[in-house]
Parts: C-alpha cells; sequence; structure tokens
C-alpha cells in the first residue's frame, strides 16, 4: 500500500492512532475547505446553480461509497438527525416498541427514550461481553416492535454486528431497522441494496474524514411513504432550482430521502470539505483502507496477547473492524495505561473501561510496535508514569 502519511498533516512526535474519535482532514479537504472560504469572501463568484450542484455531488459519491441509491441519500448534519428521521417520522402510538442495545451510541439511544414521554415501550438489552447477540434480540420482539435500532459498529469496543442477519429478524416480524453507521461507513465494505437496512444514519467526521457537522442518512424507497416529514427544507420542493417560480401555498414534494436534508444544504465551508473527503476515501478505496487497518490490528491483538491483555469482542471472528478496544486487569490499571500511553505522545480513547484503537492509513507497523513497547506486560501497568 502506497505511503499516505504525506498526505495528512504532520501529527509528529504523536502517534494519531485514534480515527474513531476524530478522523483528520486530508490535506486536499483543507485546501478545498480553504478554497470555499475565498468563495465565501467573493459571494460574486459563487452562482446560483451550485446551491443545488454541490449536494448532488457529494449525494452521489455516498451512494457509491456504501452501495445505495443517490436517491435514497439525505445530506445531515450528523447521525442524531438521521435517526431522527424516524423517530419524528413515524406514527407511534402508546404500547409501540422499540428494542435496543445498551452499547448503542447515546444519539441511538436518548432519541428513543424520549419517546416514553408518547407511551412508547422502549427495551435496553443489555450487553454481554460488549455486544448483543441475536437471541437476546429476538427475546425482546413483538408484534408490537416496530424499530430495532443497532450500532453497525460499537463505538466503545469496535465490534460488528452482522446486518443481515438482525435485519432479517425484525423484517420477519414487520418491523423497521435503523443502524447507526457512524464507526463503519467508510473502513468496512458496504452494500446496502443488498442488505435489510432501512435506514443508516451516520456521522462523517470519522472514517468519512469529513468536516464536524456533516453526515447522510440512508432511507429506503420502501420507507418513504411511512415517514412524516415534520420540517420542509424548500431546496426538496420540486422546481425549486427557478427560485423566481417556487409556489407558494400549492406545492409537492421530491419523492426521495432529499426531503430529509438539513437545512442549508449547500452549506460552502463544510460540504466543499466533505466532497474532498469523500473524493480522497473513493481514492484510496475502502478495500484498502479495510485491509491496513486491519493487518495493524492484527499486529496489534498478537502482541497484546502475548502481554497478557483483555481484547474486546471485536477480536472474535466475524466481528472485527477498524477499532480495537483491549484492557488491563483493572479499569484503575486501565485508566492508568491510557495516562502512560499519552504522556508518551500516543493518541488513543478510553472508552468504558477499555483502550480504544483505531489506526488509518497514514499509520504504519512501527506506530503499533510503539504502543505495545509503551503498554509492556499487562502486570506492569500500576507502575510510575514514565
Amino acid at each position: 500500500m502506497r505511503n499516505y502519511r504525506q498526505e495528512f498533516s504532520d501529527f509528529s512526535p504523536l502517534i494519531y492512532l485514534d480515527c474513531a474519535y476524530q478522523g483528520p482532514l486530508p490535506c486536499a479537504t483543507v485546501e478545498r475547505i480553504h478554497q470555499a472560504i475565498e468563495l465565501k469572501s467573493r459571494p460574486d463568484r459563487l452562482k446560483a446553480p451550485e446551491y443545488f450542484r454541490l449536494p448532488e455531488r457529494v449525494r452521489a459519491r455516498i451512494a457509491r461509497l456504501t452501495g445505495a441509491a443517490a436517491e435514497e441519500i439525505a445530506i445531515t448534519n450528523s447521525a442524531t438527525q438521521g435517526i431522527g428521521v424516524v423517530a419524528a417520522g413515524l406514527d407511534f402510538s402508546a404500547g409501540d416498541e422499540i428494542v435496543v442495545a445498551s452499547t448503542n451510541f447515546p444519539s441511538n439511544l436518548f432519541t428513543w427514550i424520549h419517546l416514553r414521554r408518547k407511551g412508547v415501550i422502549v427495551k435496553v438489552v443489555e450487553a454481554v461481553g460488549g455486544e448483543v447477540t441475536l437471541d437476546q434480540v429476538a427475546a425482546e420482539l413483538t408484534s408490537r416492535t416496530r424499530v430495532l435500532a443497532l450500532d453497525w459498529v460499537s463505538y466503545s469496543t469496535g465490534s460488528r454486528v452482522d446486518l443481515a442477519s438482525f435485519g432479517s429478524l425484525i423484517h420477519d416480524r414487520g418491523g423497521i431497522f435503523v443502524v447507526d453507521g457512524t464507526q463503519g461507513v467508510g473502513a468496512n465494505e458496504l452494500n446496502l441494496d443488498a442488505l435489510p437496512v432501512d435506514v443508516m444514519a451516520c456521522a462523517a467526521y470519522k472514517w468519512l474524514l469529513g468536516p464536524y457537522g456533516t453526515g447522510f442518512a440512508y432511507v429506503a424507497r420502501d420507507l418513504l411513504n411511512k415517514l412524516d416529514v415534520n420540517v420542509i427544507n424548500w431546496y426538496s420542493v420540486e422546481g425549486a432550482e427557478d427560485f423566481d417560480s417556487l409556489p407558494q401555498e400549492e406545492f409537492n414534494l421530491i419523492h426521495d430521502a432529499r426531503v430529509f436534508d438539513s437545512g442549508e444544504t449547500g452549506n460552502f465551508i463544510n460540504l466543499h470539505g466533505f466532497e474532498a473527503s469523500l473524493e480522497f476515501v473513493e481514492g484510496v478505496t475502502i478495500a484498502a483502507v479495510n485491509g491496513h487497518c486491519r493487518r495493524l490490528l492484527c499486529q496489534l491483538e498478537e502482541g497484546l496477547r502475548a502481554r497478557g491483555y483483555t481484547l474486546s469482542a471485536a477480536s472474535f471472528p466475524g466481528h472485527e473492524s477498524t477499532i480495537l478496544g483491549f484492557s488491563a486487569s483493572t479499569d484503575e490499571a486501565t485508566a492508568e495505561l491510557h495516562q502512560k500511553l499519552s504522556a508518551n505522545q500516543i493518541a488513543v480513547s478510553l472508552r468504558h473501561g477499555m483502550i480504544r484503537v483505531s489506526p488509518y492509513v497514514y499509520n504504519s507497523e512501527a506506530d503499533i510496535d510503539r504502543l505495545l513497547e509503551i503498554a509492556g506486560r499487562a502486570g506492569d501497568n500500576s507502575k510510575r508514569l514514565k
């Protein structure tokens, strides 16, 4: 694989192994954002058609990366907004049920729990060993279950769920499968057209390397007629491109996922940057990203096992992703090791008693070797920080 280190800012002396926290902007994205700032400073150069062309270019790139149709992609500002498309759009009644996992990221948990105020029953399945199983979820599903909401890749452990199996499980019972894809999209192969996923919401500032405040929501065609549109974005009205001829009282919405776009979809700075980042990911290819990150994490797994550390469920066959969690003998020892790594210029995250490692194409085998060198053996974590 080619060396991509020069395509990003120079982190030295830091070793950045924390893409699951913030994916850094490629240099090409930074340059594109500078160009967008210049464009905004000279609005006479900003032509009206770009308000529509830029979002459509971004939408098309997201569709190619996810195996969806462009008409099924809404451009959002967060995963939360995408999940809210269903939470606010479905006509929930008292007694309806929603099943979620305790390990879901808050945006895929709080949004659903908030519906309890309407009498909706929200069942939170407690994860065992950092993940929920098909049997656990199946035991909670009933004829009243409207939604199953899970994270594709766990933000804390890196464990990846089988979208086909869980999606089929809820579909067999007539429900909708909503997925937070934030920690998976851009680093794991995905073909939404072939999967029983109804909605996938994604924040783009991690593995898609986009600016903070960018994202998308995939909404399957079959679901569009079942979702109410609570806020009208004037861009999504038929004929919006002809601003002077927009209707006033009688109008029709475009019949695709664009009706759920965030306001000001043509955000000049964020969306130009997002477009450049998508171009970068598409150029590298998701297969290459995944292959490189998996090789580094396999190297890390081998070294951690030899040193007596406990690995997360992401180390189990079929659950691998581009994130790996590991821990020492106690939460205190794990927290101390995290401080030790930080003091030695290694950037990783501490999540729920586990150290989370998430490399990217700018990382190398030497970076993993350095992490293992600083970590030492699991039993040595009570020693004074270097």
